[in-house]
């Protein structure tokens, strides 16, 4: 009777322990995350103090919104703005490569010019262009020689190597796919900006003068659109044709798939006498595997019956795939949930970086509301019922 009475006393010892050791486990991630929400509560602290200082109202800002810069500087002034499916950095993808199917508007402002349709005759001939845009959502005011890019995983490199956005000129370039000129407005895909952008520029892409490895030779170039006089009459039109229907590489990224790395450890290519260079961490990224739950492709197969949203899991796939996450969050947070925003979708995944991986838990939209009146996504009453 007394070894039995000893025996259940260890079997709840052990019980206890057991539950001491999970309560501990719980307390620290509690403390992990009370410091996470301190940090987020300063920064959001310090981004409504910025707008407040700067803040215009929104005639002021549509007409005269300029670029920090000195007295003594250089001033622009946009032309128009971007409207995207990316309402905050976070998700946005990092390059017009990564999601080619997620889609864009680019408005000129009417007063640039009385008839701004007027600018852009001619632009529907092209395929693609280059958009010069300002980084307006950068919160630092701190501007370093040295930067640490996503690739690098916290290795630190000189700013002007790099794109990192935080320069000390917040200028961002773009190569995007045209998909239609319309009044004053340019429907564009390939999108690596954040809805609200302002644009400084744009020029149409012309791959003869603007991709080193398709130049040609001077006594075969085309010269203000007039074939050079002692060249054949229909053979660098052909190639141009040809060339401005295929899909160009990420801008910086030309010819990654075909480049072998010599022992300087630089990627090189070589094409009508012309020479390529790129780092390695440039081009040798594996592409994360990304996974759908049940409950994701369900939600999915309903937003896809009830919106006119053209297949949403693809672009969700391509901005995953190429990890979206921060170097800090990666290695500060990487077992904590990921969520962002993409086309009126507030989509929720977690990484597993052991095998490389992501799944996708939920995918709501971010504009429908339950009958608190807060954001379905926001709502933990609605979430629970789901």
């Amino acid at each position: 009777m007394a070894a039995n009475v000893w025996g259940d006393a260890e079997n709840d010892i052990s019980q206890l322990r057991k539950q001491l050791t999970v309560a501990r486990n719980e307390i620290h991630n509690l403390r992990q995350q009370m410091k996470a929400l301190g940090h987020n509560h300063q920064k959001e602290i310090d981004r409504i103090q910025q707008l407040l200082e700067t803040w215009r109202c929104a005639g002021c800002s549509m007409q005269t919104t300029q670029p920090n810069v000195s007295d003594d500087g250089i001033s622009l002034r946009p032309i128009g703005i971007i409207s995207t499916w990316f309402p905050e950095k976070k998700g946005t993808p990092r390059q017009p490569g990564i999601c080619v199917s997620s889609q864009g508007k680019l408005t000129l402002f009417n007063s640039v010019f009385t008839n701004p349709e007027h600018a852009l005759e001619g632009l529907e001939g092209f395929s693609h262009m280059w958009i010069l845009f300002y980084f307006h959502k950068n919160a630092s005011s701190h501007v370093h020689a040295k930067v640490s890019p996503p690739r690098l995983n916290g290795a630190r490199t000189g700013v002007f190597g790099t794109r990192s956005p935080h320069r000390p000129s917040p200028i961002g370039l773009s190569l995007v796919s045209i998909k239609k000129v319309e009044g004053s407005s340019i429907h564009f895909c390939g999108v690596d900006m954040v809805d609200g952008t302002p644009v400084l520029d744009i020029k149409p892409y012309i791959p003869q003068y603007d991709n080193p490895l398709h130049c040609e030779s001077p006594t075969t170039r085309l010269l203000d659109g007039r074939e050079a006089e002692d060249g054949p009459s229909n053979s660098l039109p052909t190639q141009a044709e040809s060339r401005m229907g295929e899909r160009e590489a990420p801008d910086g990224e030309e010819g990654a798939q075909q480049s072998t790395a010599p022992s300087t450890g630089i990627q090189s290519e070589r094409s009508s006498g012309t020479q390529v260079r790129i780092p390695p961490w440039i081009s040798h990224v594996s592409k994360l595997k990304v996974t759908f739950s049940d409950r994701a492709k369900a939600q999915l197969e309903n937003i896809q019956r009830d919106t006119d949203i053209d297949n949403p899991e693809n672009s969700i796939r391509s901005v995953l795939e190429e990890d979206p996450r921060s170097v800090y969050l990666r290695e500060r947070w990487g077992n904590q949930f990921y969520t962002f925003l993409i086309c009126n979708l507030h989509v929720s995944c977690k990484f597993d970086d052991s095998v490389h991986t992501v799944t996708v838990f939920q995918v709501k939209s971010a504009g429908k509301l339950c009958e608190c009146g807060q954001p379905e996504w926001q709502c933990s009453i609605h979430n629970s019922e789901s």
